[in-house]
């Protein structure tokens, strides 16, 4: 029994906190499932209305597979799961080691559930994010007053200032690097430079779509979907379609499952609702006066999900680093305590924590450059150095210098790091050369997919009507949905809409 609880204070509270998560990734998993199959709904009623979807047919048949879910799932479990978890392992850590506050400790988790339920339900009733509150956190705080000591004393709990000393120590040592290309220069030089993290990025890439697309605003998506009412003017031919259209929203079939239903009321007047709630309602000459303005105000109106992303994005940004030295810390205890006393293996595995970390931080350190001075742009674009050509690129692109004219151009084109190639499709928005627009179609054809969006967001940047054609292209036959976003866009800019495609 005492070996087992060593054990236990060994892992605590790691194994509490994969606990949580695996409940989150059930929830999660079902969550992005049956988004997808709406989503798949709708985009299949778009191409039967004529419209091109977003994803296209190529990719829409994985809206509709049980992995595409599940690991587009992770990205809750890892946000919103991890920091529900850490909650209640916190709360458990205080009911063990203050066994005179426990009623109020117990109280307080309670309230802190109770509140967090009725701020992501505020603006109306979501099952899911409520799910996550009400099914993660009790659990979770039940098991770590139960397995983390036999007695549930302060004394027999790890030495929490040995454990957090090394992340309060590298949390400071990280802030020291934020700054505005923090997550760009996290990829680049984290991610991007060695296999692994290339296989981290694309992983990222291919999946995180279909998670955001559960909460995105109307305004932050591709593509909308109307209910057109049965027997009226057509979509494509009325002028409340065409503003429609031009605004995304495009009209299908009365009986698809779509986001807005439209119904014209009394000959001059229409409404436009969000399953039995109008959304908006007007004369039909009040919304073509101002159509942009009609959607801003749908999109506001239809947004349930505030809460919930920021809930997700702090979760991203502090839970998950939490929970990500909590667990890998106590991989490295357990091994410690195969070599050293109880007491020595912590100092040991918080040593070893602190080293490798700084370990990356150092890395991470020195391989970013800074901007070379204006005069040394053209010498650091030939640099031995990535690094420092693509702390080059970065200055070209904010000085608007052309980079076609610059040494080495052509190497760049071809250059084996992908770092490389991003950062010069993002420099060659800026080029007034008129070849700019030939390479940049050229690296759209890019092995990296980081590489083919920038270089169609620059196609698009640089207004050149002669690229819409082979943006459609792409948008038409990608694999990539993360690819087509962007190409969508691009052809947005570029005045394209789905009106020209019939």
């Amino acid at each position: 029994m005492n070996a087992l609880n060593a054990i236990r204070r060994a892992v605590f509270p790691a194994a509490e906190l994969v606990l949580g998560m695996g409940i989150a990734q059930f929830i999660a998993t079902a969550q992005v499932y049956f988004s997808n199959r709406r989503l798949f709904a709708q985009m299949t009623a778009v191409a039967a209305a004529g419209f091109l979807p977003v994803p296209n047919p190529q990719v829409l048949p994985r809206l509709l597979d049980l992995e595409t879910a599940f690991w587009g799932g992770l990205f809750f479990t890892l946000s919103i799961g991890s920091g529900l978890a850490l909650v209640s392992a916190a709360a458990a850590g205080l009911w063990r080691r203050f066994p005179s506050g426990r009623r109020l400790t117990a109280i307080g988790l309670a309230a802190a559930i109770a509140v967090m339920a009725v701020l992501l339900n505020r603006r109306g009733f979501d099952p899911w994010a409520t799910l996550y509150v009400i099914a993660v956190p009790p659990p979770v705080f039940w098991i770590a007053t139960r397995w983390g000591t036999s007695s549930g004393t302060a004394r027999d709990g790890p030495p929490l200032g040995l454990r957090l000393l090394p992340l309060a120590l590298l949390a400071l040592g990280w802030f020291t690097q934020y700054d505005a290309n923090l997550f760009l220069d996290l990829r680049d030089h984290l991610l991007m430079s060695n296999a692994a993290g290339e296989k981290v990025s694309a992983f990222y890439y291919r999946y995180t779509l279909y998670p955001a697309e559960v909460f995105k605003t109307f305004d932050q998506r591709q593509i909308k979907t109307v209910a057109w009412p049965a027997g009226n003017t057509d979509g494509r031919q009325s002028a409340v379609g065409r503003e429609l259209i031009r605004l995304d929203y495009l009209p299908v079939n009365a009986a698809a499952p779509a986001d807005l239903v439209l119904r014209f009321d009394d000959g001059d007047r229409l409404t436009l609702a969000r399953g039995a709630r109008p959304v908006w309602e007007g004369a039909i000459g009040r919304f073509l006066s101002d159509p942009g303005r009609a959607a801003s105000d749908i999109s506001v109106r239809t947004d349930r999900f505030t809460v919930f992303r920021a809930a997700v994005y702090y979760g991203v940004l502090l839970a998950f680093p939490i929970t990500l030295y909590v667990v890998l810390f106590a991989l490295v205890r357990v091994v410690c305590g195969i070599a050293f006393t109880e007491r020595r293996a912590e100092a040991a595995a918080a040593i070893l924590c602190l080293l490798v970390g700084f370990a990356a931080l150092a890395d991470f350190h020195l391989s970013r450059e800074g901007p070379p001075p204006s005069d040394a742009t053209a010498a650091a674009l030939e640099s031995d150095r990535w690094q420092r050509r693509v702390a080059a690129l970065k200055a070209s692109q904010a000085r608007r210098w052309d980079v076609c004219a610059g040494p080495g151009y052509a190497a760049k084109l071809g250059s084996p790091y992908p770092q490389e190639r991003y950062w010069l499709a993002r420099a060659l928005a800026a080029s007034p050369n008129p070849q700019a627009s030939a390479d940049l179609i050229r690296l759209m054809d890019d092995p990296q997919v980081n590489v083919r969006t920038m270089a169609v967001q620059a196609l698009a940047q640089r207004r050149d009507p002669r690229a819409v054609q082979p943006i459609l292209n792409l948008l038409k036959t990608s694999q990539e949905w993360y690819v087509q976003l962007y190409a969508y866009r691009a052809l947005r800019t570029l005045q394209w809409d789905q009106t020209r495609l019939n």
